[in-house]
């Protein structure tokens, strides 16, 4: 019973029933009766869809063709683009520049607040490895919604500043 309860969900029910030596009858009508007594079994297994991005370690469901995660994606497009403004800054006079220091690299992007973790008190290996895994999920899609936003708004202001650039060569 100890191997079936701490295995259930981690391993395959057809590994569970080779290494008890018992029928997939047995294995899951002995996991019927630990539920019954509240014993949190499950004996559907749990793959994991995630991958972990070599980047910056965090898990991830979605991978791109380069092999990162999309948020490591963005974070490398924005710092493309705060490099032009940066480019494009050294362009413009000191009391221009002045100006925008003052003006413009004060406006920030709004943020999504992050998911709340799920609660797990109580679940199965499975039913828990699903919630944080479903949990991970959206906080990935949360990270990338925030930095989609502040890639925006560094292409605005990288705009505008190659428009007062244009404007002083005129």
């Amino acid at each position: 019973m100890r191997y079936l309860v701490e295995s259930a969900g981690r391993v395959p029910k057809r590994d569970i029933c080779r290494h008890l030596r018992r029928s997939s009858r047995s294995v899951e009508c002995k996991a019927y009766h630990l539920r019954k007594e509240g014993v949190p079994v499950d004996l559907r297994h749990h793959e994991p869809r995630l991958s972990s991005c070599p980047a910056c370690g965090r898990l991830s469901g979605r991978m791109g063709r380069d092999g990162f995660c999309e948020p490591c994606r963005r974070r490398a497009q924005l710092a493309e683009v705060h490099a032009k403004i940066a480019e494009l800054m050294a362009l413009l006079p000191p009391e221009e520049r002045a100006t925008y220091e003052a003006t413009e690299a004060e406006v920030e992007s709004r943020r999504d607040p992050m998911p709340p973790p799920p609660p797990t008190a109580g679940l199965s290996y499975y039913a828990r490895a699903r919630a944080e895994e479903a949990h991970e999920l959206a906080c990935e899609e949360a990270l990338t919604r925030n930095l989609m936003r502040e890639v925006k708004a560094a292409q605005k202001r990288k705009e505008r500043v190659e428009k007062k650039v244009r404007s002083m060569r005129v």
